[in-house]
């Protein structure tokens, strides 16, 4: 029997494949649980027009990413924390406060777009990418000051040592004289 997808199946097709299944597989698998419909003329008929439709929003929805893009990517935030003498906060910068800060900016971003491997629990600039869509990922610059107001340049110094410097690797090559063993 033929059938087209309406989602993507494991093994089997992409949503919007015209597939050919075993009769009891799309009758009682397939069908019953809205994975697929009979290709009949009217239904690939009706599911042409209905994915021409989902790729206009795909489209829709990639543009408005993209505008929200070139407005995100020149900010800058700045959050001040308590910190220790080290640099080290007393708490964390986390997805949620970037959120809010840029709600306050009439930025409307959920948290779990924003991508932090781990919060920001130490003093510096830090750069964290934002996922608006599968091809939309803008960066926005983060600056963490301890509440006296300026970085220390004891920290400054450290943060600036952390950083990894370009290294050039030797050749090493095994030297082609054998290595002589002392018999004894």
């Amino acid at each position: 029997m033929k059938v087209i997808l309406l989602e993507d199946i494991t093994n089997l097709g992409d949503m919007g494949d015209t597939v050919n299944v075993k009769d009891g597989y799309a009758r009682n698998f397939l069908i019953p649980r809205k994975l697929a419909l009979p290709a009949t003329a009217r239904n690939l008929k009706a599911q042409e027009h209905h994915f021409r439709e989902i790729e206009k929003r795909k489209d829709q929805a990639a543009d408005e990413a993209k505008d929200l893009a070139e407005k995100i990517s020149g900010i800058v935030l700045t959050f001040t924390r308590k910190a220790g003498e080290t640099g080290r906060l007393f708490g964390s910068v986390t997805n949620m406060d970037l959120a809010d800060a840029l709600a306050e900016k009439n930025i409307s971003i959920d948290r779990k777009d924003i991508v932090l491997t781990e919060p920001i629990k130490n003093l510096g600039e830090f750069d964290v990418t934002i996922k608006l869509h599968q091809d939309v990922t803008p960066v926005i610059k983060i600056t963490v000051l301890p509440e006296e107001g300026e970085i220390p340049e004891k920290i400054m110094e450290e943060v600036e040592e952390e950083k990894p410097e370009e290294t050039v690797e030797e050749d090493v090559s095994p030297s082609k004289e054998p290595a002589e063993e002392e018999a004894e």
